[in-house]
């Protein structure tokens, strides 16, 4: 597969760089095109495109600003939508035959780079069909970009382009969802050493 990642994220993505030429494309209709959205080798989901903003889940969201605006998300936390505006989340698009067939679940966990920044995220919202690239505000926020005004406004605009998602499949647990401080512990204790152990070099 022909793709080259960003300067500015190859030092974040380490080994995983060396993964992609053995990727397999993955067959799905998205409006505009990933640079590349395919399986690696080892099964993980990788995507590289825009990263559009979604509020939801987040409890104050309703006239903040962001016109498509739900309160609540198809994971729940606790009996409790994922709150956007505290909880790094990602989104992925329907139907969920495709990502399911992949063996990817809501909870499951991802790492995403933006240029030399990264943070972990867990899937919790299910989006267009046609639609790939999508973060909470919490997500946007650890990758280094604040979308929320000090008045409680929603700046409605996403980030990148190049930001790059690396999905774990089978790596979420209904137990890390019992409240949300266990699932915001959860997601760095499970996602970190699962991309470290890609991103490193194989030992000699």
């Amino acid at each position: 597969m022909v793709y080259t990642p960003p300067p500015a994220s190859v030092a974040r993505l380490g080994a995983i760089a060396n993964l992609i030429a053995s990727a397999t494309p993955i067959d799905k209709d998205i409006t505009k095109t990933p640079k590349i959205f395919a399986k690696l080798p080892g099964g993980q989901i990788f995507f590289d495109t825009d990263l559009e903003l979604d509020t939801d889940g987040w409890p104050d969201g309703f006239g903040s600003g962001d016109t498509s605006h739900r309160a609540d998300t198809n994971l729940l936390c606790g009996g409790d939508p994922i709150n956007a505006n505290e909880v790094p989340y990602f989104v992925l698009p329907l139907p969920k035959a495709w990502f399911t067939a992949l063996g990817v679940s809501l909870g499951d966990y991802a790492a995403v780079i933006f240029q030399d920044k990264l943070a972990f995220a867990v899937f919790a919202d299910l989006g267009p069909t046609k639609k790939l690239g999508e973060g909470s505000l919490e997500l946007l926020r650890r990758l280094g970009q604040e979308r929320l005004k000090p008045n409680g406004k929603v700046i409605n605009a996403g980030m990148g382009p190049r930001v790059l998602t690396l999905v774990f499949p089978g790596s979420g647990d209904a137990a890390h969802r019992a409240d949300q401080a266990t699932l915001l512990a959860a997601i760095e204790a499970t996602a970190k050493p699962l991309f470290e152990a890609l991103s490193s070099p194989p030992m000699a």
